[in-house]
């Protein structure tokens, strides 16, 4: 009698929701509740599952641990090479050869890699699934690279500056 019940077990483990399926509720994700459902875009009328908060390396597979700054205030310029970092040069405004940090972004605020500021406080990371092409992906969707418009992969402690990249789909335009 045990067979049938660990067949139908094995059965629905089998056909538990992934990072990055449809859904309109976060039961739709898990019933332990560690996913959730991003209703933050809705494509044909459903969010899609994710592990919210989460850090580089945490993330099941098939999916990447993406940091994503919220991309309407992107606005104020910022030079990510000397951003609160002291750099060494011949430029007149430096003294000895030592170039002050600049800093055009407020104390909450990070300068990305293409050179704006973005909140840090606003910004939210969540497991997004990977993909090679936009056939990867659910309908709605398209393939993209990490590193820009405020989408990136998740820091390390070890390399907090990293411009590591990967490809996950996000909704299409």
């Amino acid at each position: 009698m045990r067979r049938p019940v660990l067949a139908v077990a094995a059965l629905l483990a089998g056909c538990s929701p992934k990072i990055g399926d449809p859904c309109t509720v976060s039961t739709d994700c898990s019933l332990r509740g560690e996913r959730t459902c991003d209703l933050s875009y809705l494509v044909g009328g459903k969010g899609e599952c994710t592990i919210e908060g989460c850090s580089r390396g945490t993330c099941p597979k098939k999916s990447e641990c993406v940091k994503v700054y919220t991309t309407k205030f992107l606005s104020v310029a910022c030079d990510p090479e000397r951003e609160d970092v002291a750099t060494f040069g011949d430029d007149p405004d430096c003294i000895d050869g030592v170039c002050s940090p600049l800093d055009a972004c407020t104390p909450e605020e990070v300068c990305l890699p293409e050179g704006v500021c973005a909140d840090e406080v606003s910004a939210r990371t969540s497991c997004r699934r990977t993909c090679n092409k936009d056939s990867d992906c659910r309908d709605g969707y398209r393939c993209a690279r990490t590193g820009a418009e405020g989408l990136y992969l998740a820091p390390t402690p070890e390399d907090p500056r990293s411009e590591d990249t990967a490809k996950i789909c996000v909704p299409a335009p």
